[in-house]
């Protein structure tokens, strides 16, 4: 039995509350990833949940106690422009309200239980669509309409 660390226990929270926000929207066909790679195994629409740098910010002056804030990739890999835009505006509306953060319990590399512990705060969202600068006929099918979510997010939380 081992539990997951804060990182990936973040991680693993979003790729969970993505799942849940899909579902809940309507979005029963889209295939959720954390893994880059497994994504061109996949048929669109697919998307990615990738944490990208973490920025540990003083708490207070003479004390080694921080604040986290982790940057948060989400590639939208879609059929058409259409669904990428609805797709992308969809989970906007819906990351506005932050995630459940979830202490996760692993057992034999399986989730064995998670445990609510806070929120992830989404502190900002930045809405990119993906210009390879290539007509879209010339590209991977995949990589044809694709868009990235930049999320800021923190916990609110002081670490020791």
């Amino acid at each position: 039995m081992s539990i997951y660390r804060v990182s990936r226990s973040i991680e693993a929270s979003i790729i969970d509350g993505i799942t849940t926000i899909l579902v809940a929207n309507g979005w029963s066909n889209v295939n959720v990833e954390k893994t880059f790679s497994q994504v061109y195994n996949q048929t669109p629409p697919t998307v990615c949940i990738r944490v990208g740098d973490t920025t540990h910010l003083w708490a207070e002056i003479g004390d080694n106690n921080t604040r986290r804030e982790v940057q948060v990739l989400i590639d939208l890999f879609c059929t058409g422009d259409g669904q990428r835009l609805d797709l992308k505006d969809c989970l906007i509306a819906e990351l506005k309200a932050g995630l459940v953060y979830y202490d996760y319990v692993i057992t034999n590399g399986v989730v064995d239980t998670k445990t609510a512990n806070g929120r992830i705060s989404v502190l900002e969202i930045t809405d990119r669509p993906i210009n390879f600068d290539t007509e879209k006929d010339e590209l991977d099918p995949i990589d044809r309409n694709r868009h990235l979510l930049i999320l800021r997010c923190s916990l609110g939380k002081i670490e020791i």
